[in-house]
């Protein structure tokens, strides 16, 4: 469907959807694998049947030199003996010669077949074998040739055989059939390839099932992708029972969904309580101004006080806003050393003029911390506002600093486990104990008969500011006795700068380096 301005209609895509030509991890993951299985089978069949082809190219050399090497010494112990001439010692050796299964013999004088042993696997008398044999022949040597026999390559020794007296040309011949062993060592070549094409056809059925069995939480973690919306964050992956990378993935995508999902219900529910404390003053300022006699100057001036009172309300309470949503980004806490010991009187200096009460401030904290010092100013300017709220002129609030944990033991690297304590105590109104539990949310008020009220939003800048220095607060409160309101952070201390560098040993003092 196209509408009239021309453009197209987008559909959205289902969660099964596969984009065409996308390659997914599980078909990557099992080509990998089965590229590496037959470069494997190949390189092993490779080596395995490149070593056997030389084995047997080998071992046929050695087989015919035996051979020769015993016409050889045939040939000496008949000269020992008693000398014998060329035919004799061709027929003594060719007779003792016992042919294998590949194997054959032919002995010649004057390039005529003479002596063959009995009972051969094939003949070398064929006439184009004796033209071969004439040609690759060399007196006084033995060559090694390979001869073309019914059409089948063969491995032959070719020794000139000469004796003493006898003008004769004698050729001693030994063959052996290697063409049909290579075919043997093919024929297993090619059964191992076959063997190595199974395996790697049912190692890529076992491959896809297992795979697919693992990759299904990563099929469900793209389908929750897909289908996540910010109105409807309730999916989850199936987390297998295995203990692997894939189930810890799992299990840590659920748990990003529900860190996402905490969030924007506290972004919606952040959005409704403004939305509902920014309509209040509104209307009071709308209704104001609809029911204001613009020709009463008195009418007019009352309501124009009562505009500023409202807009005064909704600046404070849009800068409170602003100071919470702030205290989620990463920079809402800037550190730097604190001096605890000047702390405690920079901030009685700054509450004491909220209001006529007895303000104490109670000490004994030393040393150099690393906090947000605006930060906990605002904390405790807001604690001690809200005291000076709900209590009566010249009642006592103390303010106090201190330390509190256990100290490291001396001599040791044991950095102990103390923390900050910034307490703000009234004898106020005090709050209900059912009350305890809410008074750090966002727009939450104590009714405790006083005619001043605030935002609500005043205790939960306080808690934020403490988390924010990785801290807690806590309130102790009786109605009508008062409240202790605390801050609790952890003590981070500055460690001590050198007043001076280091001295090197053998290094004279910088006054008799001037003298010098």
């Amino acid at each position: 469907m196209t509408h009239e301005s021309g453009g197209t209609e987008h559909t959205p895509r289902s969660s099964s959807t596969v984009l065409p030509g996308r390659r997914t991890v599980r078909g990557r993951v099992l080509a990998m694998m089965l590229a590496f299985m037959l470069v494997g089978l190949a390189a092993a069949g490779a080596v395995t049947y490149t070593s056997q082809f030389e084995t047997l190219e080998d071992r046929v050399d050695l087989e015919l030199r035996q051979e020769i090497d015993e016409l050889t010494l045939l040939a000496q112990q008949s000269m020992d003996q008693s000398p014998a001439g060329l035919e004799e010692l061709l027929k003594s050796a060719t007779a003792a010669v016992v042919p294998g299964q590949y194997e054959s013999v032919l002995a010649l004088v004057d390039g005529a077949p003479r002596y063959q042993p009995e009972d051969l696997p094939y003949s070398l008398s064929d006439q184009a074998v004796l033209e071969q044999i004439r040609r690759h022949r060399v007196p006084g040597r033995t060559v090694f040739v390979d001869l073309t026999v019914d059409g089948e390559v063969h491995r032959a020794a070719v020794a000139s055989v000469s004796v003493g007296g006898d003008d004769r040309e004698g050729t001693f011949v030994v063959a052996n059939r290697i063409s049909v062993q290579r075919e043997e060592i093919w024929t297993s070549a090619g059964i191992f390839a076959a063997t190595s094409f199974g395996v790697l056809l049912l190692a890529a059925v076992a491959g896809y099932l297992v795979s697919g069995r693992l990759m299904r939480p990563l099929g469900e973690l793209r389908e929750a992708t897909e289908s996540i919306t910010p109105d409807d964050l309730e999916m989850r992956v199936t987390v297998p029972e295995t203990d692997d990378d894939v189930a810890a993935l799992a299990r840590t995508f659920n748990t990003m969904l529900d860190r996402i999902d905490d969030g924007f219900i506290e972004q919606r529910r952040f959005m409704s309580d403004v939305s509902h404390e920014l309509r209040t003053p509104l209307t009071i300022i709308r209704g104001t101004f609809e029911t204001t006699d613009a020709t009463d100057p008195d009418d007019v001036a009352e309501s124009r006080q009562i505009a500023l009172e409202e807009v005064e309300r909704m600046d404070k309470l849009v800068t409170d806003l602003s100071t919470l949503a702030k205290s989620r980004r990463p920079d809402f806490i800037r550190t730097a050393p604190v001096d605890l010991e000047q702390f405690g009187s920079r901030v009685l200096a700054r509450i004491e003029h909220l209001g006529t009460r007895d303000w104490t401030l109670e000490s004994d904290a030393r040393g150099t911390v690393l906090a947000d010092s605006d930060r906990l100013i605002q904390a405790v300017v807001q604690l001690a506002a809200n005291a000076v709220r709900f209590s009566a002129e010249g009642s006592r609030i103390r303010l106090r600093v201190t330390t509190i944990g256990r100290r490291p033991l001396p001599g040791t690297a044991d950095a102990g486990s103390r923390s900050i304590l910034i307490s703000l105590r009234d004898e106020g109104a005090g709050i209900p104990t059912d009350r305890l539990d809410t008074i750090f949310e966002r727009f939450v008020q104590v009714d405790s008969g006083s005619s001043v009220s605030g935002s609500g939003l005043g205790l939960s800048i306080v808690r934020a500011i403490a988390e924010g220095h990785g801290g807690r607060v806590h309130v102790d409160s009786q109605p009508g006795v008062g409240s202790d309101f605390s801050l609790i952070l952890p003590l981070l201390e500055v460690p001590p700068v050198p007043s001076s560098p280091p001295q090197f040993p053998n290094q004279p003092p910088p006054d008799a380096r001037r003298h010098a």
